[in-house]
């Protein structure tokens, strides 16, 4: 055969493979789109006990890269904690777990309704609808494109992507999730990583939220503004001013006023408690509403609501007290001072003043405004992005035990002095007492006193209470008269005024028996024990509180909203408001100093620099 036979043959057989091979591959393909249709996704992920790690990576178009939130089960504590966010503790949702109603600060997945376990369990027995398509240049068409950091800016297409992962780092799920079926919102299409084929799924994308409120215990001071019973502004800053001693830069704790205020539950009304500006350093003034002025409420209500839902925005673990620089770059400086005890206590002192809350369970929650954050340290992804502002925020919880007042008791029973025996005797031993009463008329016209001869000589007791008993009767000489028939006018008419008195206690007092007295001050005592118990149990409870907020709040600097922080940080000014349509103008305006922060420059070195507070270059 000849080498252009062959070459022929080679060609002839080439051409039957490749029609062999068009022919055959739709059909092969249709038979693998026919047989994964209804399988899961995943088999091997079979409960969601199975996952200690979930990471959820969007890309944010803001920044132009991808932005990672991941949720990881801790080894060491078996906690669920948030990487992403200096590892702050995952939370169980108060409303499951009624055995905290804090929920659980402290993480932990001891209960089965929390977000990790929704996410988990939202891709198990994940079952395919249908193949949208199986070539790559189709993954920008239905948003599946993996979120990468390599991506050209202005990238289309780019989906969700979801992993999870066992103990052993072994990927149990990796999923991208595109866009929505525009014939049912509730499907949507994804695509395995590094496969090609593009498929159709029934799945809620709300189980894969990044806002960490989601996670979290959000609502950070979980108070009711209902129960808020008084509000301290303590407004003051710490700036940068010059040293005129040095000449240097230092930073400076300048104090602008103190406003105490209470609210009047029975009243439904604020009231102040004290005013103090400081027109001087170090020196506060006493001050008070004038004539044209009044208290905001309506501002002091949005502060009450705005505290009720303080939602926090993001977390940073909080530097430790040796660590100034770290400390000052948030906001706060090192402040020693003493507890109640004259004990040394680490506090810190905050570049934006405070504001101290005390609730009727007498829980005292101190808020200490740092400065504003940087906005890549904030960690935004494309459903929350914003151009706002954000504030780094330190909260300590203390004790106020004014606002758990001690019970009033009621005074025991003394013992009553002994009664006599007979209280009959009693009185007939009185008897003979008010017979020497001469000045007694009544007692005179007693029958025991009164002679068998009214008219005897000699007598001139008798003679003279004669005709003092005679003067109202009717004249008669009868001498017939027996003692009893005399005695009935003096006392139906003469003594009749005089015997009034004498009369009212017609019904003998009850005097208590001594074992009725004694069952009346068991009763007290029981009554005073329970009183105090029920005030010692308060008072323990909230002891207990402070402890376990301290215990969530001790290690964080939060990241609030801005705008909520200029509803909370309130000056005095802020809460003082003019009377209706007064013509008059603010004192507060008609004084230059007021409420404005001092200079840049301190008087003469009168204020020595803010303790531990390291010289500025």
């Amino acid at each position: 055969m000849s080498e252009m036979v062959k070459t022929q043959v080679y060609i002839g057989v080439a051409i039957v493979l490749i029609v062999l091979a068009y022919f055959w591959k739709p059909g092969q393909a249709e038979l693998d789109v026919n047989e994964i249709i209804g399988t899961e996704l995943f088999k091997d992920f079979k409960s969601a006990d199975m996952a200690t790690s979930l990471t959820i990576t969007n890309y944010d178009n803001n920044f132009g890269k991808p932005v990672t939130f991941q949720v990881t089960r801790d080894p060491a504590t078996k906690q669920w904690i948030i990487p992403s966010e200096d590892n702050y503790p995952v939370a169980v949702p108060a409303d499951d777990n009624p055995a905290n109603p804090m929920g659980n600060p402290h993480g932990g997945l001891n209960d089965d309704k929390n977000q990790m376990q929704t996410a988990a369990t939202a891709l198990i027995g994940l079952e395919v609808l249908g193949v949208a398509s199986e070539v790559p240049k189709d993954h920008q068409l239905f948003g599946v494109v993996e979120p990468r950091a390599d991506l050209a800016a202005g990238s289309k297409g780019i989906g969700m992507l979801v992993e999870i992962a066992d103990a052993k780092k072994n990927k149990l799920v990796e999923l991208i999730i595109g866009k929505a079926d525009a014939e049912n919102q509730a499907q949507r299409f994804v695509r395995v990583r590094d496969e090609d084929v593009t498929y159709v799924v029934k799945v809620d994308v709300d189980s894969f939220t990044t806002e960490l409120s989601s996670w979290i215990e959000a609502d950070l001071l979980n108070l009711n503004a209902l129960d808020i019973r008084s509000v301290a502004l303590k407004d003051y800053s710490i700036l940068e001013v010059i040293d005129p001693r040095t000449n240097r830069p230092i930073k400076q704790l300048m104090q602008r006023s103190d406003t105490a205020l209470s609210w009047n539950q029975e009243e439904s009304k604020w009231a102040i408690e004290h005013m103090l500006q400081y027109k001087e350093p170090n020196q506060p003034t006493p001050t008070e509403l004038a004539e044209n002025e009044e208290l905001n409420s309506e501002q002091l209500n949005n502060l009450k609501n705005a505290l009720d839902d303080l939602k926090i925005v993001g977390v940073k673990q909080r530097p430790d007290e040796s660590d100034q620089e770290k400390l000052v770059e948030y906001g706060y400086y090192p402040f020693p001072t003493t507890d109640e005890n004259n004990q040394p206590v680490n506090d810190v002192r905050s570049a934006n003043g405070e504001v101290h809350v005390s609730m009727q369970d007498g829980i005292k929650y101190v808020l200490r405004f740092g400065d504003i954050v940087p906005l890549d340290s904030v960690k935004l992804t494309s459903e929350d992005a914003t151009d706002g502002n954000y504030r780094y925020l330190v909260v300590l919880a203390q004790l106020d035990p004014t606002q758990i007042p001690e019970p009033e008791l009621t005074p025991e029973l003394t013992p009553e002095p002994e009664a006599p025996a007979d209280p009959k005797e009693e009185k007939k031993d009185a008897a003979p007492e008010k017979k020497e009463a001469p000045q007694d008329p009544a007692k005179k016209a007693d029958p025991e006193k009164k002679p068998a001869d009214p008219g005897a000589c000699g007598d001139d007791e008798k003679k003279q209470a004669a005709p003092a008993k005679t003067a109202d009767e009717p004249a008669t000489d009868e001498k017939k008269k027996t003692a009893t028939d005399e005695k009935k006018p003096a006392a139906d008419e003469k003594a009749k005024p005089a015997d009034k008195p004498a009369d009212k206690p017609t019904v003998e007092p009850i005097v208590p028996t001594a074992e009725e007295l004694q069952k009346a001050r068991e009763l007290i005592q029981a009554e005073n024990e329970r009183k105090k118990n029920e005030y010692q149990e308060k008072l323990a409870a909230a002891k207990k509180r402070v402890v376990e907020l301290n215990q969530r709040f001790a290690n964080w600097c939060f990241i609030i909203d801005e705008k909520v922080y200029n509803q909370i940080h309130l000056s005095q000014s802020d809460v003082i408001k003019e009377k209706g349509e007064s013509d008059l103008d603010n004192f507060r305006n008609l004084d230059p100093k007021g409420l404005d922060a001092p200079g840049a420059t301190p008087p003469g070195g009168a204020i020595p620099p803010l303790p531990n507070i390291p010289q500025q270059p």
